[in-house]
């Protein structure tokens, strides 16, 4: 069992965790931590990321706007223009 002290950071109370301890977790700095409050003690755990879901192909191309890829094509086309440098 490791022993550390609570320290003042700014307005927020910091536990420090020892190096090879985070390693063994395979934790960095950076890594986001989930705190949970288990009665008289605190567990920490790697947060979970919450997925977003994902579509199908045909919900994706379902969500096209034929309106807005015309008016799209129609602004590049504009661009159609003659090389005006040593473009090959």
């Amino acid at each position: 069992m490791v022993f550390t002290k609570i320290r003042q950071q700014g307005g927020a109370m910091v536990v420090t965790i020892p190096r090879d301890m985070a390693l063994q977790m395979g934790w960095q700095v950076g890594t986001r931590i989930a705190l949970e409050n288990d009665g008289d003690s605190l567990s920490l755990k790697p947060a979970k990321r919450t997925p977003r879901g994902r579509l199908t192909l045909a919900e994706l191309l379902g969500q096209i706007d034929s309106e807005e890829i015309a008016t799209l094509n129609q602004s590049i086309s504009d661009q159609d223009d003659y090389p005006v440098g040593k473009e090959v």
